[in-house]
């Protein structure tokens, strides 16, 4: 996706997507540490195989109850790589969707929560989003990890071992987590009602649905 907008082959363009299985994604450098493979068989046979990425951060876990959202665009110079107005490109139409789920959120980081930033989103401080990004020229690939309704003990549990193991004295807090689902006025309907709110915030921003056909 991010190749195709950045040659101006597609416009720019969303793509939501989750993962069926629970799995931990890091970035690329922690496979470069001599402690690596060790965590990441132990962590694989506690049920939470381990998989690399290209964007910077920390540890996060994916599965079930994560709903991802990617978000391709080319900044227009003179702008040039503005890191809060790249941020804010994806954290707004999130926020705007949350809201029309009652839910009012805001750009903070959050102390002891996994893969920690200033562009998470919270309410009441407690982390209900995780963001991260990478570049390719002036074309920007933007990364939000929303917690809708995972199991977080044993998410949480299980990023703190796979840190613990290689070598990371960060401790992670369960309660400055939170889930839409514990947050939204009709959690039975949330799936549904979440993907409406996004697709408009969305299209309203001139995005393309990306396909998996297409990626």
């Amino acid at each position: 996706m991010l190749s195709a907008v950045a040659s101006g082959a597609a416009p720019r363009s969303a793509f939501l997507w989750s993962v069926t299985s629970p799995c931990l994604v890091l970035p690329q450098r922690y496979t470069r540490t001599e402690r690596f493979l060790q965590a990441a068989r132990a962590s694989a046979a506690e049920g939470w195989p381990v998989t690399p990425r290209k964007t910077g951060g920390g540890i996060t876990p994916q599965g079930p109850g994560v709903l991802n959202v990617a978000l391709a665009f080319a900044v227009a110079p003179p702008n040039g790589r503005d890191i809060r107005g790249s941020y804010a490109e994806i954290t707004a139409p999130l926020a705007e969707a949350f809201a029309t789920l009652g839910i009012i959120s805001s750009t903070q980081p959050v102390e002891g929560s996994f893969c920690d930033g200033d562009y998470n989103l919270a309410v009441a401080g407690r982390k209900i989003v995780g963001t991260a990004q990478r570049w390719r020229g002036n074309t920007c690939l933007a990364h939000a990890l929303i917690l809708t309704d995972i199991d977080l003990a044993p998410a949480v549990a299980a990023v703190q071992r796979l840190a613990t193991a290689l070598g990371h004295d960060t401790l992670f807090a369960l309660d400055v987590h939170s889930r839409l689902a514990d947050l939204a006025a009709r959690p039975e309907t949330l799936s549904e009602d979440l993907h409406a709110a996004l697709h408009k915030a969305l299209t309203n921003r001139d995005y393309a649905d990306w396909t998996p056909a297409s990626a």
